[in-house]
């Protein structure tokens, strides 16, 4: 059987079945391309792409609505196209050449984010070079460890795994080829002389400062396969690292800036007007509800919820929106007051 879920997505998302913002269309339309053998310079990796699908055999959902399922049979549409694309893509003149050096994921809490990461980091664990470290960097070490505990309890849930890694407290070393993985404490000035083949900025909505992902990039210089997945919700504050990334891949994707390592999937919705009854400005920016009917549900009661609260329709309406279930994140405004 011929695998291709990704690809289903993309079609979908072009075609108009699934409703996806304007920039995931884009970035589609560029993926289709590569994936119809029509670009001059890159193609998929069949044998990268075939070692994928069967590492995510291996791997078990720990817990959720799929617990004890592979994730084989788990990922939704979106996270294989964003896992294929940064890992799958090469150079036609070398094929051992990926390239996407930089994934930008902009999506709303509880859309599995997090636990895609842990996937990739669990398939560079057993596919990337010997000795290969990979870092997690976010604004504080308890968002840091959040992959960590992921990739922890995937690898506890996985008899093909279990005794091939070594999981200690600070990090999770792969006994095959040492390999090893850390998640790091924010920091402003001691994170250089690192030298990750992959890194995750996670939450770079709350980063203060550029540093961390500076940092990463610094010690990436020598490698030839890097990645760096810089992945965040939004945040009502402007002022921080993320908007200007976002911009960048706007702007790849514009074609205004010539970037051929960005790759991003970017669910913000395309207008905030109505957001209290329009359920398209939840699709667009929730893209695993659409494909698990009960996020959808909670999402809309969410919504109603929000929108009957004085809280949010009065001060707070527009930034309430921005973080919140369309704006790319339920919490603070609704839940925190």
């Amino acid at each position: 059987m011929i695998f291709n879920k990704d690809i289903e997505y993309v079609n979908n998302v072009l075609s108009g079945k699934i409703n996806a913002p304007l920039y995931v269309r884009k970035q589609c339309a560029v993926y289709k391309h590569i994936f119809d053998d029509a670009d001059e310079k890159y193609c998929i990796s069949a044998k990268k792409r075939s070692l994928i699908i069967e590492i995510t055999k291996l791997l078990i959902i720990p817990r959720g609505f799929s617990a004890g399922k592979t994730v084989f049979e788990t990922l939704s549409g979106f996270q294989w196209l964003f896992i294929f694309a940064v890992l799958t893509v090469v150079c036609r003149c070398d094929e051992e050449k990926r390239r996407y050096e930089t994934g930008v994921l902009e999506i709303c809490r509880k859309n599995g984010k997090t636990f895609l990461i842990a996937v990739i980091f669990l398939i560079l664990f057993l596919t990337e070079p010997k000795y290969s470290k990979f870092f997690s960097v976010a604004p504080d070490g308890t968002i840091s460890r959040d992959i960590q505990v992921q990739i922890k309890e995937i690898i506890g849930s996985s008899p093909a795994l279990q005794d091939k890694f070594k999981i200690r407290r600070d990090d999770i070393l792969c006994y095959i080829n040492n390999n090893d993985y850390f998640p790091l404490a924010f920091s402003t000035s001691r994170l250089d002389s690192r030298l990750p083949n992959a890194f995750v900025a996670d939450e770079v909505g709350a980063l203060p400062t550029i540093y961390p992902i500076e940092a990463m990039r610094s010690g990436q210089l020598n490698i030839k396969n890097k990645l760096g997945c810089i992945i965040s919700t939004k945040y009502p504050h402007i002022d921080n690292p993320f908007e200007d990334i976002v911009d960048k891949a706007k702007k790849v994707l514009d074609g205004t800036v010539k970037d051929d390592t960005y790759f991003s999937l970017l669910y913000e919705p395309d207008s905030t007007k109505h957001w209290e009854t329009d359920d398209g400005i939840l699709e667009q920016s929730n893209p695993l509800a659409l494909e698990i009917p009960a996020i959808m549900e909670d999402l809309r009661k969410k919504t109603s919820e929000c929108d009957n609260n004085e809280v949010c329709k009065g001060k707070f309406s527009y930034k309430a929106l921005q973080h919140n279930l369309s704006g790319l994140g339920y919490g603070e405004f609704c839940n925190d007051r």
